[in-house]
């Protein structure tokens, strides 16, 4: 146990694959943050949030050849750093998000602990510094990549190099089914007003939903609207059935132990 990656609760359990450098463990915050743009106005935090997972053609997408992705970070310091890297931008949109299981009201329907590959440990955070710096991979490096792949990970942790102490998050799209928000916030601070605006999906301790603030979308000038539609959605759907079944069993829970 114990604080072994930043974005973890402390003294969460930290289970180890024998040999490799992957981790299973719960209980992380995660947090992107991205250049805000008009087009992102009335787009719901449903819509935006399914944004965050993108083929991988950037600059790793020789890693994760074929691969969705999606980059987080252990903090939002973090993550601004990472984004100013790229974009010289003060409008920015950030997500705050938590593995979904670790609710007392869990709506994904996984229970499964998050997979993490230690890409400081083997190999692959010198991969990544080494694409960072326009180099090319090897057959080899390639090959390690596989090698790691075919023990299905959730994501891989590296360290960022855009803020000294942080540390990134690559997210497969099967670690990424695991994520659920909390919170999204706009803040356009190339405005003079510097106009700001928080949605909040999930509250408490217990990271408790809040299902219908993912029908809310941003506004001109940092307001918020709602897309009622998203309340007939699959997905608004699938997310109610399952926080309805968490909440049943925990009733029955403490029915039984009143009695």
């Amino acid at each position: 146990m114990g604080e072994f990656f930043k974005s973890n609760t402390y003294l969460r359990g930290l289970y180890k694959h024998e040999k490799l450098p992957i981790y299973e463990t719960d209980e992380f915050d995660f947090y992107r943050c991205i250049a805000f743009e008009d087009i992102f106005y009335g787009e719901s935090v449903s819509t935006l949030h399914a944004g965050n997972l993108r083929i991988g053609t950037g600059r790793y997408a020789k890693l994760f050849p074929g691969q969705v992705v999606s980059y987080w970070a252990n903090s939002p310091a973090t993550a601004r750093a990472e984004v100013k890297k790229y974009k010289k931008t003060n409008n920015l949109l950030t997500f705050w998000a938590y593995d979904d299981s670790s609710s007392t009201f869990p709506t994904m329907g996984n229970d499964e602990l998050l997979r993490i590959v230690d890409g400081r440990k083997c190999g692959i955070q010198e991969l990544i510094d080494k694409i960072d710096e326009g180099q090319s991979i090897s057959a080899g490096e390639e090959q390690l990549m596989e090698d790691i792949m075919v023990q299905s990970p959730d994501c891989f942790v590296y360290e960022s190099r855009a803020r000294k102490g942080g540390e990134n998050y690559i997210f497969l799209e099967k670690g990424f089914r695991k994520l659920a928000i909390r919170e999204v916030r706009l803040r356009l601070g190339n405005r003079k007003s510097k106009n700001e605006r928080t949605i909040v999906c999930a509250g408490t301790s217990d990271y408790s939903p809040y299902l219908k603030s993912y029908a809310n979308y941003f506004e001109p000038i940092a307001r918020v609207g709602v897309d009622k539609d998203y309340f007939n959605s699959e997905e608004y759907l699938f997310r109610k059935a399952n926080m309805d079944v968490a909440a049943e069993r925990i009733a029955e829970f403490y029915i039984n132990i009143s009695e």
